[in-house]
Parts: structure tokens; C-alpha cells; sequence
């Protein structure tokens, strides 16, 4: 079992198999599992940064305010698909084709 500092990784630019940067690591999901707690997925873009602030409706106005909205902007990685052991570059362990089904907006009708 890996340990990893999470403040060490939050903030962290993640990058593809292939290097290019997909976002930045904002969210981090977590389950309890007995005494312990277990990652379970990632969440990287501009939209987890505002999930992570609880003001989704309104980063995602604002977004489409100054035109900035783009269909990728929230990806939900599982926890074995991203590879932590350098937490100051995680990295992607599967094309970026394998996320396509992961990728979503927030729903807004909370």
C-alpha cells in the first residue's frame, strides 16, 4: 500500500501518458474502510475546482460569460488509473481516450 501526503499532491498539474498537462488535481475522493481511509478517484479541471468550492452554478456562469467553457472540464480519474509515486507529477496510467466515459460536467440541478 502506497502513502502519500495529500498536501503534497492537491494543486499538483496532472499530466497524460503522453506529458501534456489535463488540469490541475482539485479534489480528492476518499471512502472509510474500517479505521482507515481508501482513495477511490481524482478529480482534475477547472469544474473540480469549482465543485471543491461548492459555487458550481456559478464558475460554470461565469465560464460561459467570458466564453471559456469547454466539454472537458471536469475529469474523474479512479484511483488506479492515476499514478501518484512522484506526488509533484502525477500522471495518467491510461490514454486519454480510457477517460472519455470519466469526463463530465457537474449537474447543476442540485
Amino acid at each position: 500500500m502506497t502513502t502519500v501526503n495529500l498536501e503534497r499532491l492537491a494543486g499538483r498539474r496532472v499530466l497524460s501518458q503522453r506529458g501534456k498537462n489535463i488540469g490541475y488535481l482539485e479534489e480528492i475522493c476518499a471512502e472509510r474502510d474500517g479505521d482507515d481511509f481508501v482513495v477511490t478517484e481524482f478529480h482534475v479541471g477547472v469544474y473540480a475546482a469549482f465543485e471543491r468550492l461548492s459555487v458550481s452554478a456559478i464558475g460554470v456562469a461565469m465560464l460561459d460569460l467570458f466564453r471559456l467553457r469547454r466539454r472537458d472540464g471536469l475529469y474523474r480519474i479512479p484511483w488506479d488509473k492515476l499514478d501518484i509515486s512522484d506526488p509533484a507529477r502525477p500522471r495518467l496510467l491510461c490514454p486519454m481516450t480510457e477517460l472519455s466515459g470519466m469526463k463530465s460536467a457537474p449537474d447543476l440541478r442540485d
